[in-house]
């Protein structure tokens, strides 16, 4: 099992990289993100000599907001667009999986069967562009869309290459309990990436320390342990104090090797 942690778009990704590596994380996930973090403005070969330096791993990340499933044509053309941007970016430094997120669109312009089918559609096309790279898109599950099995495994089901990144907080948000044991079981054989954070369920995706919401993270290991899954986890801790952050990530070991 390696931890990870995730840049902050805000912050110099060469210093993001050395406090990584400082404070002993095993990988970074990179988002590509603005205002500081995005395809046009970082400096590729900075970057990589700093992950070199660091001996530093990487995965990547892309911007949560993108409008793949919008239902202005034009606005989904250039998301795809910014996507492809940022694959090459992802190729050229070396990441072997990218993240990316399905687009919950406009409730009152398209049904929510239309938004899965924007969804998919775009889904090809990035599949399309990440296979002369050499990347492996995942799909993550959401808070809204792409929250059940079924929404999951349609997507799945229709690319074969397509890999699936599970978010356990995610899991936990507009359910009645969280869905990581459902997801493990459907779609354990392709799970290539594991994101951890904390919230009360419901709707608000709060990013909190593990341990400050109503998770049970005994279990949620437990259930990760016992599929045999022992591969990147990141923790999306999002606290000004990063002293929160390296108390999730002791958790955690603490809790693996349990």
């Amino acid at each position: 099992m390696k931890i990870g942690m995730m840049n902050n778009p805000r912050f110099d990704l060469c210093a993001e990289i050395a406090w990584a590596k400082k404070n002993g994380f095993d990988y970074l996930d990179l988002t590509l993100e603005p205002p500081a973090v995005q395809p046009g403005k970082i400096k590729i070969p900075e970057v990589k000599r700093a992950l070199q330096d660091y001996n530093l791993g990487i995965v990547g990340h892309t911007a949560y907001y993108l409008p793949i499933a919008s239902p202005y044509d034009t606005l989904r053309r250039a998301a795809l667009e910014e996507m492809n941007r940022a694959l090459q970016v992802f190729a050229e430094i070396g990441a072997p999986t990218v993240t990316v997120h399905p687009d919950k669109s406009i409730p009152f312009s398209l049904s929510p069967k239309e938004i899965l089918q924007k969804n998919l559609q775009s889904l090809e096309e990035i599949l399309r562009l990440a296979e002369p790279l050499g990347l492996r898109i995942l799909i993550e599950n959401m808070d809204r869309t792409f929250n059940t099995v079924e929404q999951i495994q349609e997507a799945l089901g229709r690319m074969s290459q397509l890999g699936f990144h599970l978010d356990v907080g995610h899991a936990n948000l507009n359910v009645e309990r969280n869905r990581t044991g459902q997801f493990l079981q459907a779609f354990r054989e392709r799970l290539f990436h594991v994101h951890f954070s904390d919230n009360f369920g419901k709707s608000e995706d709060l990013h909190l320390p593990l341990g400050a919401g109503n998770i049970p993270w005994p279990k949620i290991i437990g259930l990760l342990k016992d599929s045999g899954y022992d591969g990147t986890i990141t923790l999306e801790v999002f606290s000004a104090d990063r002293r929160y952050l390296l108390f999730s990530r002791d958790k955690v070991r603490g809790l693996w090797g349990s």
